[in-house]
């Protein structure tokens, strides 16, 4: 069994000033003050020009300098407090340099497929701080890599597995990297979605995930690219599968932003419910996280726009118990969702066993509830319209305790929101 974590107190010189964490990576200003480097550098990644502590006004782009004997005994202590719960923190790596970024970025050659390792300490220098992220974007490795993935979508030999793991990894790397509107339009098209594509249907798990979480980027405020990705079938039907892969909530997760982005326009949708999404995200309801359950009703909900959306959610037997048991239970957010979702299907309910479904559920006392608190106005007006609907079923179902309270509950003088 691991060791318990007890009440500890971190001595105060090995806080960082900024984030009054541990310190990982100690590095020291040119006014003499140490700091942690991730926290330093996004204070002047943000504009600041001044030392956080002194409000000394230091140069641009000051020189960070390891504070390597800070570290040592910041790790000394770690280890000396192993017992305890803390864990050793281990040297961090030296920053990339621009010059060396461009060296590994010139080995690429885009149309061979040895390109793998190279990619690989690429995609390492990203993950390891926002600083080598924006190294490798200065130099020019977000066009680089665009190109490879444009050639592996011409490549004549997809099957080599060692091209697949280049286009995973240049992927990989892609998307750890910050894409701004202009890059976007200047350095993505078909070519590299479909070759995101066929990651998403042939590659590994990791690999799936990364590709995933790319489109989440790309499509983010960019209706062009949500409209070439739609095109894309094997490309929806990759992120479908993705969210069977709910043993790996990474792999859901990063599933669920790229669909939510992708979503809205109405071909997507279609394609969407044809990609048979709709049962895999109620499936998922039960047992999902708070932030997991928003977003899958969120997309049910654009979804439903459609009669075929609609029709798919109907058609699911565990549609209508999960949403109602979602009202006022896991977040206001939730409830808005979940209130436009049988709105929506209220409206061409293709039989009343939707309707009734719903009453027997305790939908009924739920919307009243919804209507009294602190609800948006479209989700008031939404649940008024739903129990308007609903009375003439409540009244009828005999588990209801307007029939009990001799029908007293009158609903046809609710207000409208």
């Amino acid at each position: 069994m691991p060791p318990r974590k007890l009440q500890i107190t971190v001595p105060p010189f090995f806080r960082c000033p900024i984030s009054l964490e541990l310190m990982k990576d100690p590095v020291t200003l040119c006014t003499g003050l140490t700091y942690d480097r991730e926290s330093i550098e996004k204070w002047f990644q943000e504009g600041h020009s001044t030392c956080p502590a002194s409000m000394q006004v230091v140069e641009s782009n000051p020189e960070l300098l390891p504070n390597h004997t800070l570290r040592r005994l910041i790790q000394e202590w770690c280890v000396a407090n192993q017992s305890k719960g803390v864990e050793r923190i281990p040297t961090p790596k030296p920053p990339a340099e621009l010059h060396q970024v461009k060296a590994l970025l010139s080995e690429i050659d885009q149309k061979a497929n040895k390109n793998v390792a190279a990619l690989k300490r690429l995609r390492s220098m990203a993950k390891e701080s926002e600083r080598n992220r924006l190294c490798l974007v200065e130099a020019g490795a977000i066009s680089i890599l665009s190109g490879f993935l444009s050639c592996f979508d011409e490549a004549g030999d997809k099957d080599s597995l060692e091209m697949v793991e280049a286009c995973e990894e240049a992927i990989a790397t892609l998307a750890l990297l910050s894409l701004d509107s202009a890059v976007k339009k200047q350095t993505v098209g078909a070519s590299q979605i479909c070759s995101i594509a066929f990651i998403l249907r042939r590659g590994s798990l990791e690999g799936k995930v990364n590709a995933a979480l790319l489109l989440h980027s790309l499509a983010e405020g960019e209706d062009s690219f949500k409209l070439i990705m739609g095109e894309q079938r094997d490309l929806i039907t990759g992120l479908v599968g993705l969210l069977r892969e709910d043993l790996y909530r990474r792999a859901v997760k990063a599933s669920l932003m790229a669909l939510l982005a992708i979503v809205t326009p109405r071909k997507n949708r279609l394609r969407i419910v044809e990609a048979g999404a709709v049962p895999v995200l109620i499936e998922l309801l039960p047992e999902a996280t708070v932030r997991n359950t928003e977003i899958i009703l969120a997309i049910i909900e654009i979804l439903c726009n459609t009669a075929e959306g609609r029709a798919a959610v109907t058609r699911h037997a565990l549609a209508i118990p999960v949403l109602v048991a979602i009202l006022r239970a896991v977040s206001d957010l939730a409830t808005d969702h979940a209130v436009g979702i049988l709105w929506a299907i209220s409206q061409t309910a293709p039989d009343k066993s939707t309707m009734q479904a719903a009453v027997h559920e305790g939908a009924f006392t739920q919307l009243l509830y919804v209507i009294q608190a602190d609800s948006t106005a479209v989700t008031k007006q939404k649940s008024a319209d739903l129990l308007k609907r609903l009375h003439h079923f409540w009244r009828d179902d005999p588990c209801s305790p307007d029939n009990a309270a001799g029908g007293r509950l009158i609903t046809h003088n609710l207000p409208l929101i």
